[in-house]
């Protein structure tokens, strides 16, 4: 994604796990300018950093899911997602939709642990595979209400 100018967004189920994320964003990257973003920042701590990512001075944007709704930048154009199996179904379809806000092709990458996916978690990812299509949001409802039971 850096190569072709844009942005990425990262995403951990808690705020606990950040710093190890970033330290292997890091050690993979080295020299990539990552900034956080969290609920439990110091007022307005989330808005800034999120504003300073949107100018273009940071490469990613490693973040909980205080992303997942109204923040939209075009130069965005991937998200990876930790631990994905961690996840609701409607919180990663919003995730996904943080990115391909531009003519250029976007990737939702979502990484999850082998060891600790469930059944539900896996038809939940499975769906979300499936469930490409632009405004497929009430066919994500659906299959997510099928597979709570």
């Amino acid at each position: 994604e850096l190569a072709r100018g844009g942005q990425c967004y990262y995403v951990v189920p808690r705020i606990s796990m950040l710093d190890e994320a970033e330290q292997t964003i890091q050690s993979l990257f080295p020299g990539i300018r990552i900034i956080q973003a969290h609920g439990r920042m110091q007022r307005n701590g989330a808005e800034e950093n999120v504003a300073e990512f949107a100018e273009g001075n940071y490469d990613v944007l490693l973040a909980t899911t205080v992303i997942e709704n109204g923040v939209d930048i075009p130069s965005v154009n991937t998200i990876v997602v930790q631990n994905s199996q961690a996840f609701g179904m409607s919180t990663l379809y919003q995730l996904r939709g943080r990115v391909g806000r531009s003519d250029k092709q976007a990737f939702a990458y979502f990484l999850y642990r082998e060891e600790s996916i469930t059944e539900q978690a896996a038809m939940r990812l499975q769906a979300i595979g499936e469930l490409s299509e632009l405004g497929s949001g009430f066919d994500v409802a659906n299959r997510d209400l099928e597979i709570r039971g």
